[in-house]
Parts: C-alpha cells; structure tokens; sequence
C-alpha cells in the first residue's frame, strides 16, 4: 500500500474507532430516543435532531457546543449532556469518575413537570406513604410521568428489607421543595416533585465533605440503591459530586425493564421478566 493509501486507511480507522467509541458511550439506553419509551404521556418522538413532544412542541437534542461537565457547564445543558456519560448500576466500588444524571435541560423538565411556582402545578402533586410499617409517614411528590406510582412501588419492596434498613430510610429527608440546587440557579428534581432524599443523619454530601476536592464517601447500603434504581430513580451516589440520601427519577438513564410498571402500563408494554 503507499503512503496515501495507508493515510487513508489511517484516517478510515480513526473514523471507525471514533464512531465506535461514540456509540459505546451512548449505548442504549443512553441515547436520547430513550425519552420516548420513558415518558410516553410527554414525548412522542426523536427524530431530525429533535424531541417531539405529545402537543408538539419540539426541543433541539444538542446546541452544537462540546458536552458540558462543569459546574458552570450545567447551567447551560442540553439533551445531549444528559446523556453524554453512561449511568452504571452495581456495586459501586471506587469513586466515579463522572456524573451520570445531573446534567439536565431545564426546559424539557419544566415542560413536563411544570413550574412549582405556578398553582396548576400542585393539582398534579399527591401524598404517598413512605414506609408506612416503619412509621415514615408521608411524602409529596408529582403523578406526572406516575412518579407516585413508582415511589409506591419503591416502598413496597424497601418495605421487604430486614429491619436493620429502617434507620437509612426513616425519617426521611423529603421530597417536594420548590427550590434550586444549591448554590446554583438550576432547579432542582424536588421542585418538580420527582425527587426524594432519604435519612441525612447516614448520609454524604460532597459541599459537606470539602466542595470540589471531596473525597468520596458513601454509607448507604447497596440494597436500598437497588430497589430504587429498580423502579428507575437514579442515586446521587453515583455521582463525583456525590449525594447520596439522594434519588430522582429518571427511567431514561437505566434500562427499559427499569421503567416503573405504572409508565410501562400506560406505553403498551407487558411487565418485563
């Protein structure tokens, strides 16, 4: 081969292997169609570098910037960085390295959930028990995308748990709160009622441990991340900038037979095995 035969050849593979290395990174489910079997009452399609919405409104997938990963960079993210890192369940044996799921596109959550300062966002808002065996009493969170529905769920099988679980669950910390992410101007997932925090006193908060050079730590046993993330709500333990008393839904970052029973119901899939 000659030397512009072997360049070309080079440059064909360095194309591949980048390819390659893009769909790795973006494996199902973490591509952005992903949306649509997540949130079947909200998004009706991906297509054309768009998310169709069910009353058609369309939102941009990507705004043509590099993904976005610092803290100033999540104020500005898009669809894209939502899943430009891989959400990884398992034991999570050495801090991460990233922080699947926190990026988020504000305009695509408040048009799902609705602005928690706006009185039509609290007809969607319901109490649901939480731990009631174990005297939890309740929780405010959203029935938009049967956000209540999977936490009921999460319950019942937390609920299953030997009793030495109750003092990591109850009290818990909350759930509603129309607020912003600390120190920031981003809404958080508890002001569209679609996150929970579980008892503060066994948890890590990575601004508590020492902001950017925060050794990672966590005491939340494994068990109780697995039930949550079975029900689609993904754990802030997964996170460099670690929260771990923190869950929120987001069925689109795990894989499909994650996604609540309520919101499979409702998209015309059978419960998967």
């Amino acid at each position: 081969m000659n030397r512009s035969g072997a360049g070309l050849a080079m440059a064909a593979g360095l194309l591949l292997s980048g390819c390659a290395t893009l769909t790795a990174r973006l494996a199902p489910p973490h591509r952005p169609s992903a949306l649509v079997w997540a949130y079947p009452d909200q998004v009706k399609a991906v297509r054309g570098g768009q998310v169709v919405m069910v009353d058609g409104a369309v939102f941009p997938i990507s705004d043509g910037r590099a993904g976005e990963t610092s803290e100033q960079g999540l104020d500005q993210a898009d669809i894209a960085d939502m899943f430009a890192q891989a959400y990884r369940r398992g034991p999570q044996r050495r801090p991460p390295r990233g922080d699947p799921g926190r990026a988020r596109y504000e305009p695509l959550f408040l048009k799902m959930y609705g602005d928690c300062s706006t009185r039509a966002f609290q007809a969607h808002m319901r109490r649901v028990a939480w731990m009631p065996a174990r005297g939890g009493g309740t929780v405010n969170v959203t029935t938009v995308n049967g956000v209540d529905r999977a936490l009921e769920a999460v319950v019942a099988d937390l609920e299953k748990l030997p009793p030495e679980m109750t003092r990591y669950l109850v009290p818990t910390a909350g759930a509603y709160n129309c607020r912003v992410v600390a120190g920031t101007g981003r809404r958080s997932m508890h002001a569209y009622g679609a996150a929970i925090d579980i008892a503060t006193a066994w948890s890590d908060y990575w601004l508590w441990k020492g902001g950017e050079d925060a050794a990672w730590a966590n005491r939340i046993p494994p068990e109780i991340v697995a039930v949550f993330e079975r029900h689609g709500f993904i754990w802030g333990g997964r996170w460099r900038h670690f929260d771990t008393m923190h869950f929120e839904y987001r069925p689109e970052l795990l894989p499909r037979r994650y996604v609540s029973p309520a919101t499979r119901a409702r998209s015309g899939e059978s419960a998967m095995r």
